[in-house]
């Protein structure tokens, strides 16, 4: 099996990668290609894996490349986890959001900001896709780059791929379920839980105790309704009010953090907004990782378990392993298809919900109808995620200004328009398509 990923010089995807491949599942055959644009990053990555994996005794190859063209025929599985100049660009559209009073609109997946990160995302994805058409037209993209359901979204509509995407932020955790399960005073071990919707816009299905099979569901509600809360730190008390506000308005407990369901939403006082980029790391943060790098492939440092101390919670590479042995398994968060899983979206649209995958095949199970206020507004969001993707994929500007009007997101209009002019002029060597 070769894994091809895009994005391999990344300080905290790449490791959670390496880790899957080689310590969680130690697999003894293979290939692991890192490829990314910065040659000393990636290269660095690459030497650390092969270490590890030599120490461990993992026999999977790993490699690195800066071109994926070279790398690309042959791989069953392309993970995909790179933003084209993510901070530098945010940054360069915060300062025009700002000078139009505009700067909660610096968002990294809704709003102003995520229309211009999903144009640009997009058009780095779906030249990926058309070089796999090429080289690899059977393997399967698994999506972790943001705004991920969009970019999912033209993936599946504009290409031949096969593709998947990846975000288990309604965890809040990284092994699971992690804040919910307390809210009704239980382990995460102890409870069963569903969520869906969209992607950063997900909300609690279902609640059950594992053991008994009790529904928790009237549980949950009542105490985000009405419960103490005086206990928890100011942060958790902030975001319940938050849960609170939006039960009473749509009818549903927020499962995630309400400051990314936020970003699809018209501005809110209790929300924090983003005033530097959302990505990881300072610049000096990421020399010292990379020295720490360096001295894990060259052997002078033996700390090799440090790599893996702040991994990302998206498994990519369970899917693939599952997918590719023909396996059963149930995996809680998944974006593809909906195919009749959320019922008031059309078949094509793509949503989160939990997938059932067995003999290379994956299938959304289905949950009951959302409240109709819920319904509404993701029905209205999805729609924003097709009208960005068809303006990425054909280049068409009153496409992006439809999006705009059409964003509940966005509220001062005629600002808007003029700022996505300036964006759209400014990030031109990055969307081609628009020129």
């Amino acid at each position: 099996m070769k894994f091809v990923l895009i994005g391999g010089g990344s300080f905290v995807f790449a490791p959670t990668v390496l880790e899957d491949v080689i310590i969680k599942h130690r697999l003894m055959e293979g290939e692991l290609v890192l490829v990314d644009p910065n040659a000393e990053a990636v290269e660095a990555m690459a030497g650390a894996g092969q270490r590890i994996a030599k120490i461990v005794g993992s026999a999977i190859r790993i490699t690195s490349a800066v071109d994926r063209r070279e790398v690309l025929a042959g791989a069953d599985y392309v993970i995909v986890s790179a933003s084209p100049q993510g901070a530098r660009r945010w940054a360069m559209d915060f300062n025009i959001l700002s000078e139009l009073d505009m700067p909660n609109q610096a968002r990294e997946c809704g709003g102003l900001g995520g229309l211009m990160n999903a144009l640009r995302s997009i058009t780095l994805l779906l030249d990926v896709c058309r070089d796999m058409e090429e080289l690899c037209p059977q393997a399967i993209l698994l999506d972790v780059t943001n705004p991920m359901p969009r970019v999912v979204t033209a993936i599946d509509r504009y290409t031949s791929i096969r593709a998947a995407g990846f975000c288990n932020i309604a965890y809040l955790g990284p092994d699971g379920y992690a804040f919910l399960p307390g809210l009704v005073g239980k382990q995460a071990e102890e409870v069963e839980i569903v969520t869906a919707g969209l992607n950063h816009f997900a909300w609690v299905v279902s609640m059950k105790d594992r053991r008994t099979g009790k529904d928790l569901m009237p549980e949950l509600v009542s105490f985000v309704r009405e419960g103490d809360w005086s206990a928890l730190p100011l942060n958790k008390q902030r975001e319940l009010t938050v849960m609170r506000r939006w039960l009473k308005q749509y009818g549903a407990v927020a499962a995630g953090a309400v400051d990314h369901h936020a970003e699809y939403l018209p501005e809110q006082p209790d929300i924090h907004y983003a005033t530097t980029p959302p990505y990881h790391g300072t610049e000096e943060e990421r020399k010292l990782r990379l020295k720490a790098l360096q001295d894990i492939a060259s052997g002078e440092s033996s700390d090799w378990q440090a790599l893996f101390g702040h991994p990302s919670w998206e498994h990519p590479v369970d899917v693939a392993l599952t997918l590719g042995t023909g396996a059963s398994r149930t995996f809680d968060i998944l974006n593809v298809r909906n195919n009749g899983a959320i019922p008031h979206l059309p078949a094509e649209r793509i949503v989160e919900v939990t997938v059932h995958v067995e003999n290379g095949q994956w299938n959304p199970i289905e949950i009951p109808a959302f409240p109709d206020n819920l319904a509404s507004v993701i029905r209205q969001l999805s729609d924003v995620h097709e009208m960005i993707a068809e303006a990425a994929a054909t280049g068409n500007v009153e496409f992006v200004h439809k999006a705009v009007d059409l964003d509940p997101a966005i509220t001062n209009k005629i600002a808007a328009h003029i700022a996505v002019d300036r964006m759209l002029s400014v990030h031109s060597d990055l969307l081609p398509q628009f020129s």
